[in-house]
């Protein structure tokens, strides 16, 4: 970085924060009071705050570790570093276990708002009072946090519900902590190096993002809705009902869920584990390969199962969205493993990670690391004694060490599946973790390899090809006065373009028929053993996957033969 982007970014920065200099200054006190000192000294804020290095006060107590000393500090500095330490604690890639788990601690040890707040807030929001929506309102909260509290309430129309209200002026708050933080992770970028691979700046903006988007309710009930018309008949599992015409930026109203989490179910009301943990599986493997948005705060506390032992989850406040092509890329990854196809794994995590520009990567040692960790957690172990925490945590830090760092969205999708799959060793420890992935997978392969799909991509080339055409007609006008002027030169590139234009139409020609061919064949094979009636010996869809191969081959034969 230069010494010029190095000095706008932190005027910039400081700019942003000079407002909120009294809050800086608070910040920078209680990490010193924590045993943080040092920090404050080595992003120079000392002086921007008004002091010296050695007046900083350290009173923390001597016996408690750095990591737990952090998780008091922030839960000291208030709701929005709260909710950052929430969010990276569920990056492993980013920091050490000992500090995950105390991050995961993090309490919101907040007042109730007044019951007055409470009333204006709906008022300001729905443009209505409370008393004209609700039969009945509890003024007690039945939860209580630092950006909203949950109340319950009975709608005129009968209906009990949750109705889910943001701390007045909370905006305002987060403001300003939120520029603090970007100017902070600014100076930490620039002035300590070893901080750079982790990127504080672009994690700073992602969870800018996230914070804003959950400070909209209405981003909630759009990601409640989205998720309920994804399960629409899904047996066993849905979203809250949400009633839209009293929702709104900083109101949220849902059915209430009368349940228990979901590890206390068999105890409470003698749910089939074996029932209830494939349910939850399928339902994460849905959201991951099939739709592509995921609950993005998945633990026990926001999976509830009710009485009759549908599964229910609550709290869309962050959800992530996976393209299809990181479907694919995750898919491969669980093929991988439950293959254990050690080149597979390296390939796929190596293509998911976010790559340094400029840095020259070494995938042989890489992949060299990732055997040393699928030997070490899966080599001559059953999938009930595989430990996938400790395997996705370790995979994570390898790829750390080879400066290669996983995009939030993965990582939420590995949190994931390391909640999900230690909740069915808890309630179920037989389940075949895998097993109940493979109507996904294989549904995945067939839409991968079906013909509307190479179809399209060969659609996508052909599309490409065409524009490259019209660059060149877009030229032509001028390549035309050069002619006109005698330049022999352009004479003789044009002939040669017109040769390469028809051998490349050729080729795409061929090379599309070929993919056809290979991807008719490739999707027999993966169809071969499906269920249903055969036909000498063979399932339908592979004698019909054969014969379009067949058809799209021979006269790629016949041509390429014909051709010498």
């Amino acid at each position: 970085m230069s010494a010029v982007t190095t000095v706008y970014k932190n005027v910039r920065g400081l700019k942003t924060a000079i407002k909120d200099v009294g809050r800086l200054r608070e910040i920078s006190l209680i990490l010193a009071k924590h045993g943080f000192g040092a920090i404050v000294v080595q992003l120079g804020l000392t002086e921007t705050i008004g002091f010296r290095g050695a007046s900083l006060p350290d009173s923390t107590g001597e016996h408690a570790s750095p990591a737990a000393r952090l998780r008091l500090a922030i839960e000291e500095l208030g709701p929005t570093f709260i909710k950052l330490g929430q969010i990276l604690s569920t990056r492993p890639d980013l920091l050490p276990m000992d500090v995950i788990e105390e991050l995961q601690k993090l309490q919101n040890d907040v007042p109730p708002m007044e019951p007055e707040d409470v009333k204006t807030q709906i008022f300001e929001n729905l443009g209505t009072s409370s008393d004209d929506i609700f039969a009945s309102f509890s003024n007690e909260p039945l939860a209580c946090a630092s950006i909203a509290q949950v109340h319950i309430a009975e709608l005129k129309t009968g209906e009990e519900v949750i109705v889910k209200v943001q701390r007045r002026n909370i905006h305002d708050k987060i403001d300003s902590d939120l520029n603090i933080l970007h100017f902070l992770a600014a100076r930490a970028e620039d002035l300590v190096p070893e901080l750079q691979l982790m990127a504080p700046v672009g994690i700073v903006r992602e969870f800018d993002k996230a914070l804003r988007q959950e400070l909209d309710f209405t981003v909630e009930k759009n990601n409640i809705e989205r998720f309920n018309q994804n399960f629409e008949g899904f047996e066993g599992l849905r979203a809250p009902k949400v009633y839209e015409d009293f929702c709104a930026v900083g109101v949220l109203t849902m059915e209430r869920i009368k349940g228990v989490k979901i590890t206390e179910a068999v105890d409470a009301y003698g749910v089939d584990p074996y029932k209830v943990a494939p349910t939850m599986i399928r339902a994460l493997f849905k959201m991951i390969l099939q739709d592509g948005h995921i609950h993005g705060d998945l633990h026990p506390g926001n999976i509830f199962v009710c009485e009759n032992g549908e599964i229910v989850l609550i709290d869309f406040g962050l959800c992530g969205k996976l393209l299809p092509r990181q479907r694919e890329g995750i898919l491969e990854l669980l093929i991988g493993v439950a293959k254990e196809d050690y080149e597979k794994v390296a390939r796929s995590f190596f293509d998911m990670g976010e790559k340094v520009p400029g840095v020259r990567y070494d995938f042989a040692a890489f992949e060299s690391d990732v055997v040393s960790i699928m030997e070490k957690h899966i080599l001559g172990k059953t999938l009930q004694e595989v430990d996938v925490q400790s395997y996705f945590s370790d995979l994570v830090s390898g790829a750390i060490r080879h400066q290669i760092r996983m995009p939030a969205t993965y990582t939420m999708v590995f949190k994931a599946l390391m909640t999900v799959e230690g909740i069915g060793k808890v309630l179920a420890p037989e389940i075949n973790f895998l097993d109940e992935t493979r109507p996904f997978i294989q549904e995945i392969l067939v839409e991968r390899y079906s013909p509307k799909r190479i179809l399209r991509e060969a659609s996508d080339v052909l599309g490409n090809f065409g524009r490259l055409t019209r660059q060149f007609t877009q030229s032509a006008p001028q390549i035309l006065r050069d002619l006109e002027q005698g330049n022999t030169g352009v004479k003789s590139e044009i002939l040669g373009l017109k040769e390469l234009a028809e051998e490349q139409r050729r080729l795409l020609k061929m090379q599309t028929r070929g993919n056809l061919t290979a991807a008719a064949f490739i999707a027999g094979a993966v169809l071969y053993d499906i269920p249903g009636t055969t036909v000498l010996g063979m399932s339908i869809p592979t004698l019909i996957m054969f014969i379009v191969g067949a058809l799209t081959g021979f006269p790629l034969i016949f041509s390429m033969l014909r051709r010498g």
